[in-house]
């Protein structure tokens, strides 16, 4: 599932964003001996994996750039002194690794329509950190200077190249303001 993330360009300038592919586990209970959380959640983590926890309450249990010390598909497991009774909540998330993977990013005016204004690829404007699921996206000025001003839509998918794959990172509106200055 893509996160939706509204998102500013401005016309004639150079535009960056970044996005990080993460694996989430919904967190249905949490149980501590002081030493280790156990968290039990259905999950792909493995050990040594780095995860953020968010949302739970109570929030002693939110946990951000923690190592997982072991997992299984039904659980993981992290060292920390926290205790206390889970009440609700909490989603775990974990940068997934993409090395080798390709990315697209298109904007158009609606998604039907058969030309896109803006058209970034891995090899022409993105950039993949596989490890760290991190995807850096920049149209340059002169991208961005033919661009009317207005609403418009996009989306971001990469592809395994093992399977062939296609997974919508994030989508969402980007509006583009008129360019003043010439």
């Amino acid at each position: 599932m893509a996160v939706v993330y509204n998102v500013a360009i401005d016309q004639g300038a150079d535009w960056f964003i970044t996005y990080i592919y993460k694996q989430p586990a919904e967190i249905t209970d949490i149980t501590s001996d002081g030493t280790t959380v156990v968290f039990t959640a259905v999950n792909g983590f493995s050990a040594g994996q780095i995860v953020s926890i968010d949302g739970v309450l109570p929030s002693q249990y939110n946990f951000q750039n923690v190592t997982v010390n072991s997992a299984t598909t039904s659980q993981f497991t992290i060292t920390n002194g926290a205790t206390g009774t889970y009440i609700s909540g909490g989603l775990a998330t974990a940068p997934v690794n993409i090395t080798g993977y390709t990315a697209a990013l298109q904007l158009r005016s609606n998604p039907s329509d058969a030309t896109a204004v803006l058209s970034l690829t891995s090899s022409d404007g993105i950039t993949i950190t596989g490890n760290s699921g991190r995807i850096d996206v920049h149209a340059t000025a002169a991208k961005t200077t033919i661009i009317d001003e207005g609403p418009y839509v996009y989306d971001l998918e990469i592809t395994d190249p093992s399977s062939g794959v296609v997974t919508r990172v994030a989508q969402g509106q980007a509006i583009v303001s008129a360019e003043v200055t010439r």
